[in-house]
């Protein structure tokens, strides 16, 4: 499900929650039973303790070649990200689904202007370079032996900048990257593959396991096919397995490599929890749950040595920065935190981590609330390059009320956390707790409270007509075109 809230800037909010509504689910909905399978499937006991699983998201996030697995389900649900006024959401390891921004209808699969095959795979995240004004995806072809990954930067108007394919060694197992001026940044886990249950079943919970040893750092140069330099990460107590990357940037002339990123710590686990409630207590969620915390990484180019630094020990979730300083160095993370200090605790607060003097400004709601993912809103962003102002801006995030069953959406002020919210607005219903969202600026998406109305009574009144309503794909055309091609090729004129 995706949830919507546009502020008019009159002191008024208008907010619109909707499933998105997949091909998987329209069938699920017509034949009225469960059809697929989601992640429950790659939820199983990992007795290695070597990452496995991790709460409350598998690390195997999807099925191998989701094209020949039918009974996989793309959910559609792990990023929204809106760009040259399209809303897309993302699921690692399938097409991408075009939303209506305002109503939050789903127009279906999109194969972004004839630039992703059928059955393409395409990455569940999203980076932005502020500096060349692009927005950057990647594709991931797995197999036993070797990976395809494609790089894809799309400029403003979302047409194709860049599209760069590397080689990368072994089963590649990719669930984030960073971007700095000149490079990609992705981690490799160590991987070892059961051929004969590869072949067979597909099914990365039966036939992966990540195993103890260094894990890879995959330096890539943009727009250069192939041109990379692959470095060892020194290992510790903690697995490098499933980095969560906040910012990455190049230090003393380009010779170093900075990047801060979540690291999940899973030695405590004791047991995977395969079905919901995830936890009922905090020993189950600590029982189940890894330990985040927020690391600086320093990569020298010339020697390949890595190191590592802990920011805070706090427990570090969603960890994001000022937009406008992607790629560059910057000095404040913003991130949701658990409630304990030190000992591992769902996310609960909102905090500005600052990367240098290492000191965390927090606040934290009631024992029964919880926050979700931070987000970035800058007051205005030409103002905030042209200052330095990092914290010039708004954290908008949605919390949860446990014991009322009720969600509402905070708004803090980014350079002083720790003061609490300066607006709340009562959403009415619960939001369940979800993964990745972004801030658009009123600048391309300032609707009115009417329009929204408008459209999504339109979108209700679709849904109503059936469950299969959306099952003709968007991008069909009686002239041979996929409709988001169109403005691939007449956008200059639309």
């Amino acid at each position: 499900a995706i949830l919507g809230v546009t502020f008019s800037g009159d002191g008024s909010a208008s907010a619109r929650f909707r499933f998105v509504r997949t091909s998987t689910m329209t069938k699920e909905r017509k034949k009225g039973k469960k059809l697929y399978n989601a992640m429950e499937s790659t939820r199983v006991d990992d007795s290695s303790k070597n990452q496995g699983n991790d709460f409350p998201v598998p690390m195997y996030k999807h099925h191998l070649q989701q094209g020949l697995n039918k009974n996989r389900k793309n959910t559609s649900n792990t990023r929204s990200v809106y760009w040259s006024k399209k809303l897309i959401t993302l699921w690692e390891g399938g097409l991408p689904y075009k939303l209506d921004a305002l109503g939050l209808s789903t127009e279906g699969r999109s194969q972004l202007g004839g630039v992703l095959g059928e059955a393409d795979p395409f990455s569940g995240k999203a980076v932005l370079d502020p500096k060349k004004d692009r927005m950057l995806f990647y594709s991931n072809k797995q197999d036993s032996g070797s990976s395809e990954l494609t790089v894809y930067e799309f400029n403003s108007k979302f047409r194709v900048a860049s599209e760069t394919e590397y080689k990368l060694p072994g089963f590649a197992l990719l669930s984030d990257f960073a971007v700095t001026d000149k490079y990609t940044l992705f981690v490799q886990p160590p991987i070892s593959t059961n051929g004969m249950s590869f072949m067979l079943s597909k099914d990365p919970s039966k036939s992966l396991k990540v195993d103890n040893g260094p894990a890879m750092l995959h330096v890539l140069k943009r727009g250069t096919p192939n041109a990379m330099k692959t470095f060892s990460i020194p290992t510790d107590s903690i697995s490098d397995a499933d980095l969560q990357f906040t910012n990455a940037y190049e230090d003393d002339d380009g010779k170093t490599i900075v990047f801060d990123a979540i690291r999940s710590d899973v030695s405590n686990i004791s047991k995977t929890m395969k079905a919901w409630p995830w936890a009922k207590t905090i020993t189950d969620f600590n029982a189940s749950s890894s330990k985040k915390s927020l690391w600086r990484y320093t990569v020298t180019l010339a020697t390949g040595k890595v190191t590592k630094e802990c920011i805070t020990d706090v427990p570090t979730y969603f960890g994001v920065i000022n937009p406008a300083f992607g790629g560059q160095e910057c000095e404040y993370v913003y991130a949701a935190v658990g409630a304990t200090g030190g000992p591992n605790a769902p996310p609960q607060g909102i905090a500005k981590i600052n990367t240098k003097s290492k000191v965390v400004d927090a606040w934290y709601p009631e024992p029964y609330e919880f926050c979700g993912e931070p987000m970035f809103a800058p007051r205005k962003l030409d103002d905030v390059i042209n200052t330095g102002n990092e914290d010039y801006g708004y954290i908008i995030s949605v919390l949860l009320n446990g014991k009322e069953k009720k969600s509402e959406v905070i708004v803090l002020d980014a350079a002083d956390i720790s003061s609490g919210p300066i607006a709340r607005v009562p959403l009415g219903i619960v939001i369940p707790h979800g993964l990745h969202g972004c801030f658009a600026t009123s600048d391309e998406c300032n609707w009115s409270a009417e329009e929204i109305d408008r459209r999504a009574k339109l979108a209700d009144k679709m849904e109503s007509r059936g469950n299969m309503w959306n099952e003709v794909k968007s991008d069909f055309s009686g002239l041979g075109l996929r409709l988001d091609d169109f403005e691939e090729y007449f956008g200059d004129i639309l």
